[in-house]
């Protein structure tokens, strides 16, 4: 068999092009290599909302110091500081040995009075018949009936102080207005209280009501119904979303704020009077209008206060990073708003991979985010 051999020539000349190919390639590697991963984001036209940081603090709707309508020494005091209760459990007893002896009187009065009327209604209808037969004076029956009358009315007269006797000994007796928890108990078992002695502090834990200053160049534009999110500082983890109930139309001239008021439920009783929270206050314009958004992350800050977003320029297949000026407003939602600049809606902006790029750096775009409200 035939078999050309090489000459030393033809092996240099191989080595030069393996040599000139690996270095072509490998230019082409490091090439992809030096790309850039990045992330975008399309800037998109959205309803958007000024969020104002806000202070508040928890207050009892209901609070009420309990008192007695009579007088009288303490004979059982049924809770204690911190005791939760129930709408209509006794908390204080009066000593009503008296108000008892004489609700006994009541209604044995009560017992002679419609005894007397019984017996006024039996002899007026046995004067009647006789009448009939001629036996008694027709005068005789006018009178039966009248006894009937002063009968009916003494009668009615005992049911009344029954029912006043009645109602002062239940007085004896001091229920809880409303569910709660005592705040203080105020008096001891054997005091001696007048009607104006406060007895106990009940306070309502099951709705509470956030209240927070508002400055008072938001008056106009916050009212009934103004969204806000809350996070309180004995739950740091825990956002709550809810909606301003009340504007209390009253400036605070020192402090130039007016309150706003949060009723809220408590039904786990996590939350309790005197608690602090951060309020994150959320205005609309009021009218839908839209604005043009991207992501916080997109925006990049330089040292002298401008502002520039990265986009992508797409060149003969080559995509590079391009910066455009930018400037913003409100932020809402970990997004912000593009008051002017050289973007629009759709404009692909770069939210992650921003941090180091340099203008015409070669970039590869490795997810496309959206944004989140």
């Amino acid at each position: 068999m035939y078999r050309e051999c090489l000459t030393v020539e033809d092996m240099k000349s191989i080595r030069v092009i393996c040599s000139l190919a690996i270095f072509v390639f490998g230019n082409v590697h490091v090439i992809a290599e030096d790309a850039m991963p990045v992330s975008i984001v399309k800037a998109i036209r959205a309803p958007i909302a000024e969020e104002i940081n806000l202070i508040g603090n928890l207050q009892a709707i209901q609070i009420s110091l309990l008192t007695s309508e009579v007088e009288g020494h303490v004979s059982a005091l049924s809770v204690d500081d911190g005791d939760r209760i129930s709408k209509g459990q006794i908390v204080v007893e009066l000593d009503n040995e008296l108000a008892t002896i004489n609700t006994n009187i009541a209604n044995a009065s009560v017992d002679e009075t419609q005894a007397i009327f019984s017996e006024a209604e039996r002899r007026y209808a046995e004067l009647t018949e006789l009448a009939k037969k001629k036996h008694v004076p027709a005068t005789s029956v006018e009178t039966a009936r009248s006894d009937i009358n002063i009968a009916a009315a003494r009668h009615a007269q005992s049911r009344a102080t029954r029912s006043r006797a009645d109602a002062l000994l239940k007085r004896h007796t001091v229920r809880a207005p409303f569910d709660g928890v005592v705040n203080a108990k105020l008096i001891e078992i054997g005091q001696w209280v007048d009607t104006s002695d406060p007895l106990i502090e009940l306070v309502a834990t099951k709705f509470l009501r956030l209240r927070t200053p508002v400055p008072q160049s938001y008056y106009s534009r916050v009212g009934a119904g103004t969204p806000v999110v809350i996070r309180f500082d004995a739950l740091p983890n825990e956002l709550v979303e809810s909606t301003i109930t009340t504007k209390i139309p009253v400036t605070d001239t020192q402090a130039r704020t007016f309150p706003v008021h949060i009723d809220l439920s408590n039904d786990h009783e996590l939350l309790a009077p005197g608690m602090s929270a951060r309020v994150l206050l959320q205005i609309t314009d009021g009218h839908g209008a839209t604005a043009l958004i991207v992501p916080q992350d997109a925006i990049v800050r330089q040292p002298n206060g401008a502002q520039s977003v990265w986009t992508i320029v797409v060149d003969d297949g080559v995509a590079t990073a391009v910066p455009k000026k930018v400037s913003t407003g409100r932020v809402y939602h970990n997004n912000v708003e593009i008051l002017d600049g050289e973007i629009e809606p759709g404009t692909e902006v770069i939210v992650r991979g921003n941090e180091i790029l340099r203008p015409g750096q070669r970039v590869r775009v490795s997810g496309e985010l959206q944004i989140e409200f």
